[in-house]
């Protein structure tokens, strides 16, 4: 074991700091850094700690002001919210390294540690996680969309859309939507993670230089709307995580992704081409999807909780369907019985009267 202990000055004052074990099991790993399992210590209340994920910055990324300024950034997006990945902090801390016999600064960004597998697994029906945990709500929400893919769907978007309103109404959009930033955790939620992309929308243009050069593409292809595709900074808004939303609705309606082609080829269809709505089967699927994805922001919801209000409105529609149908099913059956009794009634007195004509006659 090699537990490293890790605290900063924010965390000295809170009388908390964060332990994990570099030679344990890793959580995952990626361009900027690897992720260990690891402890939120409060040293006031006698030691208590809160399982939390640790990702260690590799050196080589904490030596880009730009990226390790990136980092900071997601790290300080700390809301509260059961449909949104919660965010502790960055920490920066001096540490003896062994190997060279001097001191280093390593950087970390601690977060919450969850346990699931994202909706892009469940679509390849993958419902454990890389340990092997079997996650009971993937399973349903997965044997759901197989019978039922729309109830599947608004299930699914309900949730990824009240993360979503919670990051608007604190004032960033998300920029990275997709089904891999879609956690299914082993408590029955649905999370949205990965906040590396995130903007404020009230920053200032030459702040957001610093981190996103105008012109320049951040995202994933696949989900971009028209503005991010052209790197236009200055224009992007809620809106443009609404259209993200309504191409993971398609993806999850139609079982493929609108555009296919090269990176740029992609890019220019979500720039010029219509979205091909009339591939998804469900009518208000498809009025929302094409809604969202609009090319002129102004013509898209112009909120999550208006295209909320639009995913209810489906829900309650299907639900008045349901209950039509019990009733004319209950109704049906009603009759049915009535008859029964009738035809019943009917055979009794139509016996008792035939006895008494046949006595009648004997006598």
């Amino acid at each position: 074991m090699n537990i490293i202990r890790i605290q900063g000055e924010a965390e000295r004052r809170q009388g908390i700091y964060y332990e994990y074990d570099r030679d344990g099991v890793l959580l995952g790993e990626g361009g900027m850094g690897r992720i260990f399992q690891g402890f939120r210590v409060d040293e006031l209340s006698g030691g208590f700690r809160v399982p939390v994920a640790i990702k260690e910055i590799h050196e080589n990324i904490a030596r880009d002001p730009q990226l390790i300024e990136r980092a900071m950034r997601e790290a300080s997006i700390q809301i509260d919210h059961e449909n949104l990945l919660r965010m502790y902090g960055f920490v920066a801390s001096v540490e003896y390294d062994p190997m060279r016999g001097i001191n280093i600064m390593r950087h970390y960004m601690v977060m919450e540690r969850l346990v699931g597998v994202n909706l892009d697994q469940i679509l390849n029906g993958t419902v454990k996680d890389r340990s092997g945990m079997f996650i009971p709500y993937a399973q349903e929400l997965y044997d759901l969309y197989s019978y039922n893919r729309v109830e599947a769907i608004v299930r699914i978007m309900k949730g990824v859309m009240s993360g979503i309103m919670a990051l608007h109404e604190k004032g960033f959009i998300h920029r990275d939507i997709d089904p891999s930033n879609v956690m299914i955790t082993i408590d029955n939620k649905i999370k949205l993670i990965d906040f590396g992309v995130c903007k404020r929308v009230s920053n200032s243009m030459s702040h957001e230089k610093l981190l996103t050069q105008a012109g320049s593409f951040i995202g994933k292809v696949n989900y971009a709307a028209p503005e991010l595709a052209l790197g236009d900074v200055q224009h992007q808004d809620r809106r443009t995580d609404i259209y993200a939303l309504g191409v993971l609705i398609y993806q999850l309606a139609v079982g493929r992704l609108p555009f296919v082609g090269t990176n740029q080829e992609v890019l220019a269809a979500h720039i010029s081409k219509r979205m091909p709505v009339n591939d998804i089967p469900n009518r208000d699927l498809r009025r929302i999807v094409e809604k969202a994805t609009q090319k002129k922001q102004e013509k898209r919801f112009a909120s999550a909780a208006e295209f909320m209000v639009a995913l209810e409105h489906i829900s309650q529609t299907r639900q008045s369907v349901d209950d039509s149908k019990r009733m004319t099913a209950n109704s049906s059956m009603n009759y049915d019985d009535n008859n029964s009794v009738v035809l019943w009634l009917v055979a009794v007195f139509g016996g008792l009267i035939f006895g008494l004509i046949l006595n009648f006659i004997t006598i």
